[in-house]
């Protein structure tokens, strides 16, 4: 069981259809206000894993943005109900700095969620115009550790294949997208 978590339009849903070859999560285009989860079963390198797209979580306060308590306790329904509980937390941000609200996610599912004994990967998307994408990570890792989040690996990506080619087949940032696939893939096992 795999937890994909981050903020409305970190990517998430276009991950999950990334790993599964084909249109398994429907991207969204509006916010989430309501606390919800599904579950996407998928192939990675000959084993099953169970993909749960985790969204809602966060609600807007006078003092920016927190957990919401409702999310909270629905987010402890979900884990107690996995059968083999949770081995993977996925922190799936956009190519932007880190922020606050990138730090309050880390907190609720790396500390309180995952009590800091579940591994956290980090993947960050929208990464189609880097070259090279994992330049990301360079940049930023010092504001990542400054912040004191600490993760198990990464993978620096896009989960798009842009426009089709005007002179032949395929898409913009097809090469992008399955080196993408692949080290996701990888960094998952």
């Amino acid at each position: 069981n795999i937890l994909l978590f981050g903020s409305h339009g970190a990517g998430k849903s276009s991950l999950i259809n990334m790993l599964a070859g084909q249109e398994a999560s429907r991207t969204s285009d509006q916010g989430h206000s309501a606390f919800a989860f599904s579950g996407y079963a998928i192939d990675v390198g000959g084993r099953e894993v169970v993909l749960w797209d985790v969204v809602g979580l966060r609600k807007k306060d006078g003092d920016g943005e927190a957990i919401s308590d409702d999310a909270a306790r629905n987010l402890h329904y979900l884990i107690q109900r996995l059968h083999g509980g949770v081995n993977l937390l996925v922190h799936c941000i956009n190519a932007t700095r880190p922020s606050d609200a990138v730090e309050i996610d880390y907190e609720a599912f790396h500390r309180i969620i995952g009590g800091k004994k579940v591994p956290i990967v980090l993947v960050v998307t929208g990464l189609e115009d880097e070259d090279p994408m994992e330049g990301w990570w360079k940049m930023n890792d010092a504001e990542i550790k400054k912040r004191g989040m600490s993760f198990d690996g990464h993978a620096c990506i896009t989960t798009i294949r842009g426009k089709p080619l005007k002179n032949g087949p395929g898409h913009r940032y097809d090469e992008q997208y399955e080196q993408s696939r692949l080290a996701v893939r990888e960094l998952i096992k």
